[in-house]
């Protein structure tokens, strides 16, 4: 036996057990509890697999090697139970959800007992032609993208039970219900329902000729539909989520309304910025500015919401012909239609509501357009921090756009672990404005470079892309893996997005010590407790949030208040826990 199969598989596989479990209840918390044995079963055989092809040399921990090959073995197993089947009733009355990929997607397409989800997820359509598990697949890939509580509003959904019993067992204000309903019909989520393609190498696609452009001209300028544009997001030959480039849905309800009326009334806006990349031979067409236009536009086309009803103007006007009783067009002499002037209110109707006049309008319009031609990974990021000066942007998502693409895409998957989402305390708008990544970003630099510290953003970015290694950036992940498993509901709280930072920092000088991670969640319940007032030397923890004689918070980011705070937490769990608890 392996030392790798011996440390997981001992004693009844114990520590196997442990991510086997973490996964199922994270991402199929429906899955019986009779049935857990076979996959224990099926993670012992890929353990004794991983450890006759792992590597040590390639410079990833074993650990992290296995991680990803259990998550997909457990998959293509729960995929295969799930082919076929339907959601029944168990023999006491107990929903057992055995509903398929393939018929979740059929459901979501219409819309049936799904309300909060209403909208044009047409998947049969979207994958016909395609491989058996591509539906599957995407949608799984869809619930994967969803905070805890999210998925678990679309699985009573899938049980048919009622909103008022959903809130109630969820504990959700209706307000909150609604915010969270919002999220799910995002273009981040909902697009993974809708796109025709999913593609295995990102930055591979289809070129909007289809064809490699050689070019002296550094800029070229058009036109397009919003009917071609939502045509090639579904095809994904025009990408939106370039590492560098802030997340979608950033606009309100209102700026949405706003859009959709200055497009039904043909009303100039501000042209598209592109950028295209040539790939391994092929362009890559990247959006740099007007995400939110394309993107709000085409969830409107898939009645992904509603105008609001504080639109600036709503009362769209359009020609409509004449018709007579039996619903013939009416002509003129000369045998041309006649047309009549007609308003229509757009306040609180989705796409499917507007008369096909105004359908024909919406998919005419069209953007101008500026396509910056042979673009560099560097040119991609001097534009995109180019078109968003003096707009909106806040800081996290200014300085991601000087981490350079390599350490953005790490710290966007990283941004999008579990943890974030469904362990530690964070907002949901904190993952679209870029909080997350900040959060990231500060805790590499607080393990790894604390020396180097600055409360700029944008400089510690920089800072990063000039002196850190992508293991950096691997170490974190582990160590955000390995927090996931040990941390408890008291303890996950302190993980938030001011003090984060701080946590990570601190476990990684703990791991240091090499003694288990339960004894650092051990740690944080003290300081909770008592130790955040304990006195080290002339100072506590409290007193360095807090300036003792004013009653003023301090400020949280400075250099100075950062070092002193983690020497402190480092005193306190070395000299004060970690030795008196031996």
């Amino acid at each position: 036996m392996g030392k790798y199969v011996d440390f997981y598989c001992k004693d009844y596989n114990k520590e196997l057990k442990k991510i086997v479990n973490a996964m199922l209840q994270r991402d199929f918390g429906w899955i019986a509890q009779k049935d857990y044995d076979d996959f224990y079963s099926y993670a012992a055989q890929v353990v004794w697999e991983c450890e006759e092809s792992f590597d040590e040399t390639k410079g990833i921990s074993f650990h992290n090697y296995l991680l990803p090959c259990i998550s997909r073995r457990i998959r293509t197993r729960i995929t295969y139970m799930n082919r076929g089947k339907r959601i029944q009733k168990d023999d006491a009355g107990n929903y057992i959800c055995t509903l398929s990929m393939e018929e979740l997607g059929r459901d979501l397409s219409q819309g049936a007992d799904v309300s909060c989800l209403q909208g044009d997820f047409d998947l049969e359509l979207a994958v016909e032609g395609r491989s058996e598990g591509f539906q599957e697949k995407r949608v799984e890939q869809y619930m994967r993208g969803l905070l805890k509580v999210q998925r678990q509003i679309v699985k009573m959904k899938m049980e048919r039970i009622p909103v008022s019993m959903i809130k109630t067992r969820l504990k959700l204000s209706d307000k909150q219900y609604r915010k969270h309903c919002r999220e799910l019909k995002s273009f981040a989520s909902a697009g993974m329902l809708y796109r025709s393609q999913r593609q295995a190498d990102c930055r591979k696609g289809e070129d909007m000729a289809d064809t490699q452009v050689h070019s002296m001209e550094s800029c070229k300028t058009d036109k397009i539909s919003i009917a071609s544009i939502i045509k090639k997001i579904d095809r994904r030959t025009i990408r939106f989520d370039h590492p560098l480039q802030r997340e979608s849905d950033q606009w309100s309800m209102a700026m949405k309304g706003n859009l959709i009326s200055d497009i039904l009334q043909g009303n100039k806006l501000h042209p598209l910025i592109f950028a295209e990349q040539i790939v391994n031979g092929t362009a890559v067409i990247w959006d740099l500015d007007g995400k939110q236009r394309c993107t709000n536009a085409y969830l409107f086309y898939k009645d992904g919401y509603k105008v609001s009803k504080n639109v600036r103007r709503f009362l769209i006007r359009y020609q409509v012909i004449e018709k007579d009783a039996e619903g013939r067009e009416l002509l003129d002499e000369g045998g041309y239609p006649l047309v009549k002037v007609a308003e229509f209110d757009i306040r609180g109707k989705k796409f499917s509501d507007l008369p096909e006049e105004l359908k024909d309008r919406f998919l005419d319009y069209s953007f101008n357009y500026d396509q910056y031609l042979n673009c560099t990974e560097a040119d991609i990021g001097y534009h995109i921090e180019r078109y968003n000066d003096g707009k909106p942007m806040t800081a996290s998502q200014k300085g991601i756009a000087r981490l350079g693409t390599r350490f953005a895409e790490a710290v966007r998957e990283i941004s999008g672990m579990s943890f974030f989402k469904n362990v530690g305390n964070y907002k949901t708008s904190e993952f679209k404005n870029g909080t997350i990544s900040r959060v990231v970003v500060e805790s590499v630099m607080t393990a790894k470079f604390l020396d180097h510290w600055n409360k700029n953003q944008e400089i510690m970015c920089g800072f990063l892309k000039d002196h850190a290694s992508m293991q950096d950036f691997d170490d974190f992940r582990e160590m955000v893996l390995r927090l996931e498993r040990v941390l408890t509901e008291e303890t996950a709280v302190l993980f938030h997005a001011r003090d984060s930072f701080l946590w990570f920092g601190l476990f990684f000088r703990f791991m240091q010590t090499g003694q288990k991670d339960e004894k650092f969640t051990e740690f944080m319940s003290a300081f909770s407790a008592s130790l955040h007032e304990k006195r080290v030397g002339d100072m506590t923890y409290d007193e360095l949030c807090v300036d003792k004689k004013t009653k003023k918070a301090r400020p949280t980011k400075d250099k100075s208040i950062v070092v002193q705070k983690m020497k402190l937490l480092e005193k306190l769990m070395f000299d004060e826990f970690l030795v008196n608890a031996y």
